[in-house]
């Protein structure tokens, strides 16, 4: 008798999970597994053809499955596998791997989170930078020769990681002593020899980075789940920019005197003085938001979770925004995760200086809505507890970015802010997310260049250039991430409606459905896991 179609999907999983992690220890470590740390992959076009052929594989295998008898959790593991598979074979077809240039930040992010390792396990974390910095040359010669044409907004990106890779080596040496600097400073040559080798090359041709219209159309409808054409999704956007602007009008009416938007938030954040260190604060809010969701009975809250709430380390402040998140991996015991809090106050000696970076911070009720709880830390925390081993290794951003957005919502509805600045704060946000799906569909059909997705958002927005370039750089190599924000909001807000409003689900009972399947698009939940 053969075996039943639910275990050849299994043994598909297991073998294609196994086998990708085993050849790929950099993604492996991340996600826990510790028989990983301290190495690092092939950086080979032989080896990137070896991952096509396996991704090709796989779709075939699953060409062959009968899927209608698959259960209801096999279904949604299925679609994000074959979701998944399909982006990476489409960048594959594309070049992508000839044309990036992100090796050095690649190896940099691996030895980083050692170095966030070697705070509460130095031993460890010293073995593996130890073996990882043995591993570099190799792994930045073989990359520098898979690179043919690179493109040339991300060969930007490369040169900024470099610029600032000193602050990086001084906290290797700070970690490490003397005993392995002979390791890093080969590590500053083989980065250099790898940027010299690449700026040397020719570049691809302008706007590379962008997918096309059929394969942003193909992630639209297999990655965030929508069944909407692109034409649609811009349509969306754009009567979502024209209903929150008008949102945002009638609560700037609220203040007296009227400003715009822009002058009613500066000026509250200059006259906005937490009145201690920001770390302090940033705890104390993180409390108190938590606390306010708890009280309210908005979602179910973790068991067994960590977050800490930290400082981001000198080498790391090039490298976030005001604040971040990193999440801990689904095969970690420990489930920890840390809020970090770049205050860039701490490079100041002036105090009219040090009180203008700190004011940057300003709105940071909504930040630790977004990042700590109810956001991105318990929704991955949550994620990383579900019964299917391999359901957190799918991460579509349409749930995860729609999900902390809801957060927002949430916060300003339940008035846990009930500041009269968070819901313009939120709105304005909320505004510049919309304006996001503009950015990424117009950059990825070939209607925006680089240059007119920074000044889309230099216009729309207000935002500076240099923070305008720093969200485009991000798009190019993201297609139909950016999007997902705001889509997932609404989809979010969709099923809401669906389910509390009209079956009388409690919000709580809404909220844990959401969190209860992991990281997937709304869709697919409401299409296999609602009776």
């Amino acid at each position: 008798m053969s075996r039943s179609t639910k275990q050849k999907f299994e043994s598909l999983l297991d073998g294609y999970f196994s086998e990708t992690l085993n050849e790929h220890p950099t993604w492996a470590s991340s996600l826990g597994i510790r028989s990983a740390e301290g190495n690092i992959e092939e950086g080979t076009l032989k080896q990137a053809k070896r991952n096509e052929k396996r991704r090709q594989k796989a779709l075939a295998d699953l060409d062959r499955l009968a899927a209608h008898e698959l259960n209801a959790d096999q279904q949604l593991d299925r679609l994000a596998l074959c979701s998944m598979l399909m982006g990476e074979c489409e960048d594959f077809s594309r070049g992508v791997h000839l044309m990036d240039p992100s090796a050095i930040d690649d190896l940099f992010g691996v030895l980083l989170q050692e170095l966030q390792r070697g705070e509460d396990e130095p031993a460890r974390a010293k073995r593996n930078i130890h073996n990882l910095l043995k591993e570099s040359q190799r792994y930045l010669r073989q990359s520098a020769k898979l690179v043919k044409t690179p493109e040339a907004v991300w060969l930007r990106i490369m040169e900024q990681t470099v610029d600032g890779s000193g602050a990086f080596y001084k906290a290797l040496r700070s970690f490490l002593g003397a005993s392995d600097e002979k390791l890093i400073c080969q590590l500053e040559r083989n980065v250099e020899f790898y940027h010299d080798a690449v700026m040397a090359k020719p570049l691809a041709p302008v706007n590379s980075f962008s997918l096309g219209a059929k394969g942003l159309q193909r992630r639209v409808n297999e990655e965030l789940g929508l069944d909407y054409s692109l034409g649609q999704i811009e349509s969306i956007a754009l009567s979502e920019a024209d209903r929150i602007e008008g949102l945002l009008v009638t609560a700037c009416r609220r203040v007296k005197g009227g400003k715009f938007v822009g002058e009613i938030i500066e000026d509250a954040r200059s006259k906005w003085n937490p009145g201690e260190d920001l770390l302090s604060y940033y705890q104390a809010e993180t409390n108190r938001v938590s606390k306010g969701f708890k009280t309210a009975k908005a979602v179910s809250f973790p068991k067994g979770d960590e977050l800490q709430v930290r400082l981001v380390p000198e080498f790391m402040r090039h490298l976030y925004p005001t604040a971040a998140y990193s999440s801990p991996g689904p095969f970690e015991k420990r489930q920890r995760g840390i809020f970090w809090v770049n205050d860039l106050s701490l490079t100041k000696s002036n105090p009219a200086e040090k009180l203008a970076e700190v004011q940057q911070h300003f709105g940071v009720s909504l930040t630790c809505a977004h990042e700590a709880y109810p956001g991105h830390h318990l929704q991955f925390v949550t994620a990383n507890t579900h019964h299917r081993k391999w359901r957190p290794l799918f991460a579509h951003a349409i749930f995860y970015e729609g999900w902390t957005l809801w957060c927002e919502q949430m916060m300003t509805d339940l008035r846990i802010d009930s500041s009269r600045w968070s819901k313009i704060i939120q709105l304005h946000d909320a505004l510049w997310r919309v304006h996001r799906i503009l950015v990424d569909l117009r950059l990825h059909t070939g209607r925006y260049t680089y240059e007119a997705g920074v000044r889309h958002l230099q216009k729309h927005v207000g935002f500076t250039k240099a923070r305008a370039e720093a969200d485009v750089n991000w798009y190019t190599s993201s297609p139909g991430v950016p999007m997902s924000y705001w889509l997932g909001r609404l989809e979010n807000a969709r099923l809401y409606e669906r389910l509390v409003q009209k079956r009388g689900w409690s919000l709580k009972k809404f909220n844990d459905w959401l969190l209860s399947h992991g990281t997937l698009p709304q869709s697919w939940l409401e299409k296999y896991m609602l009776d």
